[in-house]
């Protein structure tokens, strides 16, 4: 029992920092960065779209040393790369700078979720994995709280944040050297290369829910800031707290298992790409601040963390022997459809406006919402 708790508190941890500090706090950066070292918003799709890709290559190169190495030595990485990259952010000068630290920087959280998805499957009983890897998946929201303070108060604004932010994920080191399994998965038989678990039929429509998932969700987790200010005439200080609500509401994605018990897990999957999807509608045709924006940040919160928690769960579900393939495989099309919704809400936001590329982006969540993944009993429940 105290085994878990450790692993879970340190997962939970290592997805804080290299998911809401490393990854998503580029978002709330983005206006202040663009201040200091200005670029148009078809630039700030593309810096976007190089942390998504590597995530992609990363989250591939995870699995695979997870099962082979054990989840200790990625997971490691994952810190290392966070710290790296956001040092490299710190110190930009220019465009190519912002890409490179974003570039490593983002290999992060790729290294991370499937090698923690390795370390429960090893060191946690079978009927709780569930409940654990949703709770440290919900560590992106706590990353979020904790980034917007210190972005917001810090003297010397969003490069002494990175210092920071770099600094937290150093602290993660030990921790996860100490509690994550350093052995490799074990198989009688023959192993199961990437491909083979790619084509797996459970996997096939979890690929398509979350490519289309990862293009509506970058809408918000790329451009949300941006479009708050520049759009709907929100000040500075008052979109650091949406973003702030946006983030601790996310928190509620460690309820994901428990919820999921009750009604199901594919009702929940629902309802996490309806949160995602109503709020953009939202944000498409308000002009100035309202009260609404409170419970529709909220929602995005919410609806992004419970999501990428049933993604997770329904891809370590349909790789037993292999978890970490399965987690790879969905969130790497998860982050592949992030790389590609941040290039096409750019391009859409700078030559068709946000009401335009807000509208489509929350028709993908309503479309994608119908195509419900395979239950794990086969009943879809």
């Amino acid at each position: 029992m105290k085994s878990t708790v450790v692993l879970g508190v340190t997962g939970f941890a290592l997805i804080a920092v290299t998911y809401g500090m490393a990854r998503f706090s580029w978002g709330l950066m983005l206006p202040a960065v663009t201040r200091d070292i200005p670029f148009s918003p078809r630039m700030a799709g593309v810096l976007s779209a190089c942390s998504f890709a590597a995530y992609c290559l990363s989250v591939t190169a995870a699995s695979r040393l997870a099962e082979r190495f054990g989840p200790k030595l990625p997971a490691a990485a994952a810190a290392g790369c966070a710290a790296i990259g956001l040092l490299l952010l710190a110190l930009s000068s220019g465009p190519v700078m912002l890409a490179a630290g974003l570039f490593i920087a983002g290999t992060g959280p790729g290294l991370a979720s499937p090698s923690l998805a390795a370390a429960v499957s090893q060191r946690v009983e079978e009927k709780k994995q569930p409940q654990v890897n949703t709770i440290i998946n919900a560590g992106t929201g706590c990353g979020i709280i904790l980034s917007v303070p210190i972005l917001l108060y810090l003297p010397g604004g969003w490069r002494a944040a990175c210092v920071v932010f770099a600094a937290c994920a150093l602290a993660c080191l030990i921790p996860v050297i100490r509690s994550l399994p350093g052995e490799g998965i074990r198989r009688d038989g023959e192993k199961q290369c990437w491909r083979e678990t790619l084509v797996q039929r459970p996997l096939i429509r979890l690929v398509i829910i979350a490519f289309v998932s990862g293009m509506a969700s970058a809408g918000w987790w790329s451009f949300g800031p941006e479009i708050l200010q520049h759009h709907s005439g929100v000040d500075a200080d008052t979109t650091s707290l949406l973003w702030l609500v946006s983030g601790g509401a996310g928190i509620a994605g460690a309820l994901t298992g428990p919820v999921a018990s009750l009604i199901g897990m594919n009702p929940v999957y629902r309802l996490s790409q309806l949160f995602m999807a109503a709020p953009l509608l939202l944000l498409a045709f308000l002009h100035h601040f309202s009260w609404w924006l409170l419970p529709a940040v909220a929602l995005c919160g919410v609806g992004y963390i419970t999501l990428s928690g049933v993604l997770l769960v329904y891809g370590a579900s349909a790789t037993k022997a292999a978890p970490a393939s399965g987690v790879g495989v969905v969130f790497f099309t998860l982050a592949a459809g992030q790389v590609a919704g941040s290039l096409v809400f750019g391009t859409l936001y700078s030559s068709a406006g946000a009401v335009i590329a807000l509208t489509l982006f929350a028709a993908l969540g309503g479309v994608v919402m119908l195509v419900l993944p395979q239950g794990n009993d086969g009943s879809g429940r």
